[in-house]
């Protein structure tokens, strides 16, 4: 199976090579692209349109994909699903501790558009929203942790349209250091495979 690790703000591509690691060594091709720009100054449309041009670099304009988008690369993987025609190609979408509703620290001043259009009720947010009926085919799965303190609060990420699982994890970065949330990714590749 091809999948593309999407990272959160603040991040590179690097910060997912731990998960990356786990899910090549049970066989899988993947792919963690750094998306411009990190800091997301230049909008979640700019960086899933970063991540679209990089998904057909890496494996052509047909080849089936799926998605693990942590925090901030949870919205951009959505972005890229639903506004972008991402979801013709995806088969399962993972977001790790993303904003689905927002988050309360997206009120920070901080000069990043991206950052505002995670404010809860933002018009990106409620756009996504909106448009979730392009999602049909997709496998949707949400995972959080309670103990987030960048997702405020933490039940912004339960996703309505996802399969939801809460994992006790202490801090929002360590998801993507989580043995049970790469075997809990792994037991459903197996299935869609």
């Amino acid at each position: 199976m091809k999948i593309v690790l999407v990272h959160g703000i603040f991040n590179t591509g690097h910060v997912m090579h731990w998960m990356k690691r786990q899910l090549e060594l049970a066989g899988h091709e993947c792919f963690a692209p750094t998306l411009a720009s990190f800091d997301g100054r230049l909008g979640i449309e700019h960086a899933a349109k970063d991540l679209q041009e990089q998904i057909n670099q890496a494996f052509g304009f047909a080849d089936e994909v799926v998605i693990i988008g942590f925090s901030m690369g949870g919205i951009v993987g959505r972005y890229y699903l639903q506004c972008l025609d991402g979801a013709h190609r995806v088969s399962q979408f993972f977001s790790l501790s993303a904003p689905h509703a927002g988050s309360w620290w997206a009120y920070l001043p901080y000069p990043s558009k991206g950052i505002k259009q995670l404010r809860p009720k933002s018009e990106l947010l409620l756009k996504l929203a909106a448009t979730e009926n392009t999602l049909d085919n997709v496998q949707l799965y949400s995972y959080r942790t309670p103990i987030d303190f960048s997702i405020v609060p933490s039940s912004s990420s339960i996703w309505a349209r996802a399969e939801n699982k809460s994992f006790f994890i202490i801090l929002h970065l360590s998801v993507l250091f989580s043995r049970k949330i790469v075997a809990e990714i792994s037991a459903n590749l197996a299935t869609e495979s």
